[in-house]
């Protein structure tokens, strides 16, 4: 039996993910949700795979008037907002700052992201260097950090590269970033200062798309996240920059690291 605290600090473009380890894991747990203004994708999908929660404030958390049981296993889930992403250099400063005001309140991290623009880059060895609690991130099976969102599916970076070989010039569409583009669009650093070209955002977007030549999006089927909307929110999103859909064939998906990334953070806490 897991006796410990195990923070799950996530995307979420990643919380499917998270929460699929949350249901293949047949261990009792106690789910605590950290309420802020990132959570509003996630509660639905809480509530549709009735997995019970604990909700309480983020601030109270923190500021430790809030009590964490100390007998058996307790996850902690911490959203982080999707805006974040607009400038890589801010998301890498706003996740150290995070993981040590968490530092020494839980006894592991389940970091789920990627390296998203390379503002996580080097953020494992920052973590041994500068926390006393271990940090686990998403990996593939030679060790190295999932670039992002994309590469975890596919198991690692070595079929990320194949990938991009095999369907090169499309957008990649899976059920998380299908099902929240604008806010994943927002999210983009090519949208920074777009307010100095006179376009709207989608309006750029398309122009983009045309300047790369991009005729395709590529939907990845995990199956995970929002099954029900998946399908048609590709179609708004290929009909809304006129583009094709393609599907991945399913041989390419693997749940491999969200496998290893909630092993290797549950081996954190003691047995």
């Amino acid at each position: 039996m897991t006796n410990g605290t195990l923070a799950m600090i996530a995307c979420p473009i990643l919380e499917d993910e998270m929460i699929y380890s949350i249901l293949n894991d047949p261990e009792d747990k106690r789910i605590y949700l950290l309420r802020n203004k990132n959570t509003s994708t996630l509660v639905p999908k809480l509530e549709h795979h009735n997995i019970d929660y604990i909700n309480i404030d983020e601030k109270d958390f923190l500021k430790g008037t809030v009590r964490i049981a100390d007998d058996g296993y307790s996850i902690v889930i911490w959203m982080m907002d999707l805006g974040l992403h607009s400038d890589p250099k801010h998301l890498g400063e706003a996740i150290r700052d995070e993981l040590t005001r968490i530092d020494g309140r839980v006894d592991g991290v389940a970091l789920y992201y990627g390296l998203c623009g390379n503002g996580l880059l080097g953020i494992i060895d920052w973590c041994k260097e500068s926390l006393k609690t271990p940090v686990t991130i998403f990996k593939g099976s030679d060790g190295k950090i999932c670039d992002d969102c994309i590469c975890v599916p596919l198991g690692g970076s070595d079929n990320y590269l194949k990938l991009v070989r095999r369907y090169p010039g499309v957008m990649y569409l899976t059920p998380a970033m299908a099902c929240s583009q604008d806010d994943f669009l927002s999210s983009q650093e090519m949208f920074q200062g777009i307010e100095m070209t006179g376009m709207t955002r989608d309006e750029f977007m398309k122009f983009m798309l045309d300047l790369a030549d991009y005729k395709y999006a590529l939907k990845i089927d995990t199956g995970m996240g929002d099954q029900e909307h998946f399908q048609e929110e590709c179609e708004r999103f290929v009909k809304r920059f006129n583009l094709q859909l393609k599907r991945l064939e399913p041989e390419w998906i693997s749940t491999e690291t969200a496998d290893r990334i909630y092993s290797e953070a549950k081996s954190f806490l003691k047995d």
